[in-house]
């Protein structure tokens, strides 16, 4: 956790606790850390945080009075936080991920904890990249999850567990004697991540043993690979706000290299758009960039962009700027 995540040592960490298998594999690996930090002098600060979604009944209030008794077992600190994402219009997914993190983000900062830790491991890694894979994402998406993120004021995001893959958490958890929870909605195939698992994955596993473990470890490759192409298009393009450049500046480039960049500066013009902003219309935009055609091009895009390329420039508008 302190290499990975730089954690560093005595410090005050908020575990998000569901309830299930990785959550509280997580919360044995950190009470074991626990031990051995009292040891060396250097006590870790413990709490837990459970979220209650209200989605599914029973079996919610369930996981939130499992993870109640868990806690009083270990004599761990909890704050259950109640959430209604189902209220709220949108994708209750994408509310209930936006709710937990604020709940989490919130108890943290009422704790003076500086890091929350969750429990994604190395097959949810691997449904991340598959998924970013599919869907055209840019190096972003195909990094995977980082290991550690900011996530709000003063609270990182840490992901211990990235390296460990789901039934090294169930075996964990057996070897300690501790059951876990398991969520329904996990094996519902209208749910993505389900319909992976249950239909996709294991045809992996069996041509590839242990790919998602491969996968993980390819991620970190990818990430260092996201960091030095990051770096290029600060160089090259700008900040990710900046809208217009020199077709000079840019026609040295390699054309993934400049649709990356035109896909940085739409994606922070139209936030939420990134499945729109492929290959497929972006490609064509680098190429019109790089070729010695003089004639104004036009590319109409997603979000109400226009990409327009003129003889000395390269530009993205808003369709209602100009037209």
């Amino acid at each position: 956790m302190r290499l990975r995540c730089g954690v560093p040592p005595a410090a005050k960490i908020v575990i998000g606790l569901s309830g299930g298998a990785d959550s509280v594999a997580l919360l044995l690996a950190c009470l074991t850390l626990q031990e051995r930090a009292e040891q060396e002098a250097s006590p870790v600060h413990l709490a837990a945080v459970h979220v209650h979604h209200h989605l599914r009944g029973r079996s919610a209030d369930d996981d939130a009075d499992f993870a109640a008794e868990l806690c009083r077992r270990f004599g761990v600190t909890l704050r259950t936080e109640h959430v209604r994402p189902g209220t709220r219009s949108g994708n209750v997914a994408e509310n209930a991920r936006e709710l937990r993190y604020d709940a989490l983000h919130r108890v943290a900062r009422q704790l003076g904890a500086p890091f929350i830790a969750v429990g994604h491991h190395a097959d949810d890694q691997f449904e991340t990249i598959l998924i970013a894979l599919c869907r055209g994402a840019g190096v972003e998406g195909l990094a995977g999850m980082p290991w550690t993120r900011p996530l709000g004021e003063g609270v990182s995001l840490v992901r211990p567990l990235l390296a460990v893959r789901r039934s090294d958490c169930e075996d964990f958890c057996r070897a300690a004697g501790v059951t876990w929870r398991d969520d329904p909605s996990n094996a519902d195939p209208k749910n993505l991540r389900a319909r992976l698992r249950r239909d996709v994955l294991p045809l992996l596993e069996e041509l590839w043993p242990d790919a998602p473990a491969r996968a993980a470890a390819g991620a970190d490759a990818v990430d260092a690979a996201r960091v030095t192409l990051n770096a290029r298009l600060e160089e090259t393009f700008g900040p990710a706000t900046r809208r217009q450049w020199s077709r000079e500046a840019l026609a040295c480039l390699p054309l993934p290299v400049i649709a990356a960049g035109l896909r940085r500066a739409a994606l922070d013009a139209a936030p939420g758009l990134s499945d729109a902003f492929g290959r497929r219309l972006l490609l064509p935009a680098a190429e019109a960039i790089v070729s010695g055609d003089e004639k104004p091009r036009r590319f109409d895009w997603p979000g109400g962009l226009v990409l327009r390329v003129t003889k000395r420039q390269a530009r993205i508008d808003r369709r209602d700027d100009r037209d």
